[in-house]
């Protein structure tokens, strides 16, 4: 009888598990969008023309705009967070090397500097690949606070 509980009780920690970790990379992948737009505007901030109203516009709009890093970034992700749940890897370390790989390979992957390259009259961004790397760390890192800090849990006790 106990077996079976256990047995039972494990699949609704595993239920759990899995909607945390989904709310967890929802939120890490806005905190890396939100890095994203955060670290290509404020450089030139301050030399900006533009009216308050339109600095507002831009904000909400970067911050939908970063969906794209979800969809660049999803199965890269997904993959980090499969590994780290199976070896139980609880370390802030490991998610924020993890985020960057991802953000890394994302970058590498989606080749976003060619396709906005005369699409726009925006200056080019300085520094893309420490960009891309800062918005991945501080992504895996919003991911460890909300389900990183708990991986593997909901299979019990770790046997040695």
């Amino acid at each position: 009888m106990t077996t079976r509980f256990l047995g039972q009780y494990s699949k609704m920690s595993l239920f759990g598990r899995i909607i945390v970790i989904i709310f967890g990379l929802l939120v890490a992948i806005i905190v890396a969008g939100i890095t994203l737009a955060i670290g290509i505007v404020l450089p030139e901030w301050a030399t900006m023309d533009s009216d308050p109203i339109e600095r507002v516009i831009f904000f909400f709009a970067a911050f939908f705009a970063t969906s794209y890093v979800g969809a660049v970034a999803i199965f890269p992700a997904a993959l980090v967070i499969v590994i780290l749940e199976a070896a139980r890897m609880r370390s802030f370390l490991y998610y924020g090397i993890g985020g960057a790989l991802v953000a890394l390979a994302s970058y590498y992957g989606s080749d976003i500097s060619v396709q906005l390259e005369n699409t726009t009259d925006v200056t080019p961004v300085a520094n893309t690949l420490q960009l891309a790397a800062a918005a991945g760390i501080l992504g895996g890192l919003a991911y460890w606070l909300i389900a990183g800090r708990n991986a593997g849990r909901w299979r019990g006790p770790h046997e040695r």
